[in-house]
């Protein structure tokens, strides 16, 4: 289901804006031309990742530093900070309380004139 999220306007280039719709969180990213739509949780314990930085075509975990593709979802860094403070790589495996590495949910976006639209 194709539904209007957000206004063109409203992004800033590099920086993550979290919308709700259809009770789902999400997170927009502009880059250049292109708008990507991310699920707003890590799949590392499920905290948001509206306020991570966005570096490389990746967002980055504001908690634990996980990092995801935003085309993809991919998973390219499993727990690698705590606060942003990066950690030794032996500490890796205990913050991540034995998960393995998981992508996050990505979703097509379009831009019509002014307005964003997702599908669901």
């Amino acid at each position: 289901m194709k539904t209007k999220i957000a206004d063109l306007g409203s992004l800033e280039e590099g920086k993550g804006l979290c919308v709700k719709t259809d009770g789902v969180s999400l997170v927009l990213v502009k880059t250049g031309a292109a708008v990507h739509a991310l699920e707003n949780k890590c799949s590392h314990i499920g905290l948001p990742l509206g306020r991570g930085k966005i570096e490389n075509g990746e967002i980055i975990c504001p908690f634990h530093g996980s990092r995801f593709n935003l085309v993809t979802g991919e998973n390219t860094d499993w727990v690698s900070a705590v606060a942003g403070v990066k950690i030794p790589a032996w500490s890796s495996a205990l913050l991540s309380f034995g998960k393995k590495p998981q992508p996050i949910r990505t979703f097509p976006v379009s831009v019509e004139g002014e307005d964003i639209y997702v599908e669901l």
